[in-house]
């Protein structure tokens, strides 16, 4: 399965459990209307909203010591997605980091438990210390590192692309990066 249709899947899981549905869904009683306590709304996390490119924002300096060259310019930059390439004198890799906002915080929790529970590459494995949660999963030719904070998520993905392995090291340099994203876009 393509990550496009694995990420479409996971947005459509969110989106059931969040009440959104199609014309095909039987009814359904109307939504009830909750308040949140003052100290609920006081817990609740930033909201981001994002403006710019993404790969001018993302904090990558972490993978400068992995992968020293950027290899020319980013094959993709918009507010919600970079893509770009490096390399070491070993290996090539191909980064791309996708920005996700969606309305609530509760909704980004959804996003990131589904994606946990989707995982196709490796065993998810948590992080702590970036964003509200986070975990990673790969194998030695890719890893990828799901976050979120607030309403934001956060996905990284470094792969390699030819035959070698990644070298060691990579899920914590990509818990960086998406540290350094997050306090870059913090509101």
């Amino acid at each position: 399965m393509t990550r496009w249709v694995v990420r479409g899947l996971v947005l459509a899981a969110v989106a059931v459990v969040a009440g959104c549905g199609g014309d095909g869904e039987p009814e359904t009683a109307p939504p009830v209307a909750i308040t949140p306590s003052p100290s609920a709304a006081a817990s609740a996390g930033p909201v981001y909203a994002l403006a710019g490119n993404l790969c001018g924002v993302a904090d990558q300096k972490p993978l400068d010591e992995l992968f020293p060259t950027v290899t020319g310019k980013p094959i993709a930059d918009s507010p919600r997605l970079c893509a770009t390439s490096r390399r070491s004198s070993t290996v090539s890799v191909s980064l791309s980091i996708d920005a996700e906002l969606l309305r609530t915080e509760q909704q980004a929790k959804l996003f990131l438990d589904a994606a946990r529970r989707t995982n196709k590459v490796g065993t998810p494995t948590d992080v702590q210390g970036v964003g509200t949660d986070a975990y990673w999963a790969g194998d030695p030719k890719e890893v990828n590192l799901t976050a979120y904070d607030g309403n934001l998520v956060l996905e990284l993905r470094i792969a390699s692309v030819g035959d070698n392995p990644l070298p060691q090291g990579v899920p914590e340099r990509l818990a960086r990066v998406a540290e350094g994203t997050f306090a870059k876009l913090a509101p």
